[in-house]
């Protein structure tokens, strides 16, 4: 059973649990006294489009001047002058994803709960008690979330109470005998905290015309109900209760303004509950579950351990691990299975098509000013949400960051003329539900980075890599591809070697010492070398398969690409993060953005490779959970299952409040921890167990090329590779069992090399399927040994 199990109330937002269906969220918080339902809506952000330069914004010819200014000190070492200089090019700060309300039922005097669960397999939330069994989900068919409760004979003349509550402006409320309809309007700009010196937040500004939205309940009981004078609805009597709720705002898209009134939407959302008003309980389920397991049902993963692990809360098993001599994942390796279970469970909850794409915290946000305003950080966090999509086949689930990418992209194009005097488009490392493109006031290490369009569309090339993108798909892609590689072919500089670099550049939000204070901005770092080169060469097969081989940005591509420097190694051994050996501030920094030729980038050659094992070293193990999960893909990537080990050990404990900033783990809810919580530590773990299990970067399928030890037992169905192909293993004592390998289409039949430990083997891969066993001699057969 793949189930997140407690035996207690919930005692915070972080011991809640999570539903989703990619537009509707909410945090089901479970006590004696009540049941909560804390909503968010995925289209709520404050601030409008025109937020990113309601201070006003930089013209073209004062851009230029401190750009050239910038890259004249920087020719010369000089990055704090040119820093000062940068900083005219940056706007304000992106905008904020805001907590919606909250729908509460009071229950019965007399309830204890006894038994809460979030069940994986049907994405289904249970609750028992004394005399009340209830059952949740957010249903993706029918857009809304579903709470049913059923009270039994115990309960003598039960009264329920079902109210919302919000902490957006209230523009109005209506409560009827079947239901609430409250009004919203969100607020005109929400600063970040880490802008003390802003308001926190603001409702109305002049030039901002902020979202509206609302909150409809409809109440099917078999009992009485009333308004009960304060705003709510009081239920007697009744024995079985159904509520279903719709959210709506005046949101249209990404960079775009809203459209219509509060009113509007409650109409929308009313529309909605309309649909279902004729559906029962169990109607509604089999739909939900019916569109939810097509997708969960294509992986799985099965990990045995101890038979009576599933008897334990899951903070239990997970404190029972952590504290055991041996390895948590050895002690319960089904923990590693859940939670590969439940990231991929939390991407199709949070990110389905038609919609945005996860933010920092998924779908889920609790606060009005959340860390880094719970919106977009694109030199990690985002693409990180979905590197585990493809391979684990929810590559749905990746189609709203493509169309958020391509809002990104068409106000990009004015930030890349107007800051930097280029064509196609640019993004820098922050954005929100407005498409922000712009770089953000602040140090220069986050801020002044203008490569994040480079690798979001090396990330959406992975639906090309895996053989599942459409033809639209295609030339949607290629125009991304065609406008982030113009956007690099003018901005880069020519040093008097005649190589290319792009300056300024950074390596995401870490520094280095020069002249004994600590600077970020400089030329060509590594992370921007890779990057380039990644998308450069990616663009000649992307062109050929959409259509555009005849394009002459491919000549000039090919050209620059020969001109940009790879990768260098320092004196130590380890890759060099900028171009030239550099003393980090930090030499522990959570970021490791000079690997990302390695993961998620196509590898390295052997020498690089140990240099990339060695800075890994050098960096250490611990960090944020997103950190660790970067850390568990990468050494999975270079083939390092000890090292996989102890980093499962550290993703495998309770967060700890007096951890420090930079210690990842699980909250009690089991949402990774940086501290504080961010889903890409989730999301990112999916990808670091595929890459344990199966790699297919090159032209070769390397089977369990980073298997733990913890984990010598288990067997895995349905991951993908690249190329069209679907992998299913077994595998004993920590050796390969069996392979079965099936083509997707008929396009991708034929002739693969697989290796295992080592070996190289050559099969015919079928659409109809084959298996394979592994021999004593340690060669493939169709037939069992």
């Amino acid at each position: 059973m793949s189930a997140l199990s407690y035996t207690g109330q919930s005692g915070s937002w972080l011991d809640a649990l999570p539903l989703g269906n990619g537009t509707l969220g909410a945090m089901v918080d479970a006590t004696d006294q009540s049941t909560r339902l804390h909503l968010n809506d995925e289209t709520a952000w404050s601030g409008s489009p025109d937020s990113e330069h309601r201070r006003g914004q930089v013209d073209a010819a004062a851009a230029a001047a401190a750009l050239a200014a910038a890259r004249a000190h920087l020719a010369e070492d000089r990055a704090a002058e040119a820093e000062a200089e940068l900083a005219v090019l940056s706007a304000e700060y992106g905008q904020t994803f805001l907590p919606f309300g909250t729908v509460q039922i009071d229950l019965p005097g007399g309830h204890a709960l006894t038994r809460r669960w979030l069940d994986l397999a049907d994405a289904t939330h249970h609750i028992q008690g004394s005399g009340l069994e209830q059952t949740s989900f957010a249903s993706h068919p029918d857009g809304v979330l579903v709470h049913h409760i059923v009270a039994d004979a115990a309960l003598s003349d039960p009264v329920f109470t079902v109210s919302v509550s919000t902490p957006l402006a209230e523009l109005g409320r209506t409560v009827t005998t079947d239901g609430l309809s409250v009004q919203l309007r969100l607020p005109a700009d929400v600063a970040p905290g880490h802008r003390p010196d802003r308001p926190a937040v603001v409702w109305e500004l002049d030039g901002i015309d902020p979202l509206q939205g609302a909150i409809v309940v409809s109440v099917r009981h078999d009992g009485n109900a009333a308004p009960d004078g304060s705003g709510a609805l009081r239920i007697t009597g009744a024995r079985e209760i159904l509520v279903c709720v719709a959210t709506e705002t005046t949101f249209t898209g990404a960079g775009r303004p809203a459209a219509g009134t509060a009113a509007d939407a409650a109409a929308t959302a009313s529309v909605r509950l309309g649909a279902v008003a004729g559906a029962g309980v169990d109607d509604l389920a089999a739909r939900h579950r019916l569109d939810y397991t097509a997708l969960f049902d294509r992986v799985n993963l099965d990990l045995p351990g101890p038979a009576d692990a599933h008897a334990s809360s899951a903070p239990d098993r997970l404190e029972r691990a952590a504290t055991d001599p041996r390895p948590a994942a050895m002690t319960d390796p089904g923990l590693v299975s859940l939670l590969f279970d439940y990231g991929r469970y939390l991407v199709i909850a949070g990110s389905r098509p038609g919609g945005l794409p996860a933010t920092l915290q998924g779908l889920w946000n609790e606060a009005m000013q959340p860390p880094w305003s719970s919106n977009y950080t694109l030199n990690i966090n985002t693409e990180m949400n979905y590197w585990g999509a493809h391979v684990a086949q929810l590559g749905e689930t990746a189609e709203p960051l493509f169309t958020f990418v391509e809002a990104l992209a068409d106000r990009g194009r004015h930030t890349a003329e107007r800051l930097y005097g280029c064509r196609g488009w640019v993004a820098h490392h922050n954005s929100d539900g407005w498409a922000f493109s712009s770089p953000v006031t602040g140090d220069a290490s986050w801020a002044q980075w203008p490569m994040a369009g480079v690798w979001l569309v090396r990330q959406l090339d992975e639906v090309r890599r895996f053989g599942t993108a459409t033809p639209d798909q295609l030339a949607r892609l290629w125009a991304l591809a065609h406008g982030a590689a113009r956007f690099c072919l003018d901005f880069l500089v020519e040093l008097p070697g005649g190589s290319l670099t792009t300056r300024p550049s950074t390596s995401p939000e870490n520094q280095y010492f020069l002249d004994a204070r600590p600077v970020a901005a400089g030329s060509g770092s590594t992370m921007d070398r890779t990057l380039l080169r990644e998308l450069f060469t990616l663009l000649p097969a992307l062109a050929a398969e959409s259509g555009q081989a005849d394009d002459p940005i491919l000549a000039e591509a090919t050209a620059a690409l020969a001109r940009i420097p790879g990768p260098r190694i320092g004196s130590d051994g380890t890759l060099l993060e900028w171009d030239r050996e550099r003393l980090e501030t930090n030499p522990q920094h959570r970021h490791v953005s000079h690997l990302v030729g390695l993961y998620p980038g196509d590898g390295l050659d052997a020498e690089h490779a140990r240099a990339a094992s060695a800075t890994l070293d050098r960096r250490g193990d611990d960090s944020t959970g997103w950190s660790l999960a970067w850390k568990l893909c990468l050494r999975a990537r270079l083939h390092q299952p000890a090292k996989v080990d102890d980093l499962l050990e550290l993703v495998l404990r309770p967060a700890r409040d007096d951890a420090g900033p930079h210690a990842g783990g699980l909250y009690p809810n089991f949402f990774a921890a940086h501290p504080p919580f961010q889903i890409d530590g989730n999301l990112g773990f999916v990808a670091a167990v595929c890459e344990m299990l199966l790699q297919s970067h090159t032209d070769t399928f390397e089977l369990l090329p980073a298997l733990p030890a913890s984990l010598p037992e288990g067997r895995v169905i349905g991951l993908a590779s690249r190329g069209g192909v679907l992998v299913d293993l077994v595998w004993s004592e920590g050796a390969l069992v069996s392979v079965a390998l099936r083509a997707r289409e008929e396009r991708f039949a034929g002739p693969r090399l697989i290796g295992y430990r080592g070996r190289r083997h050559e099969v015919v891969v079928p659409t109809a399927g084959i298996r394979l066993f592994l021999a004593p001699d340690g060669t493939l057969h169709s037939r069992e040994p």
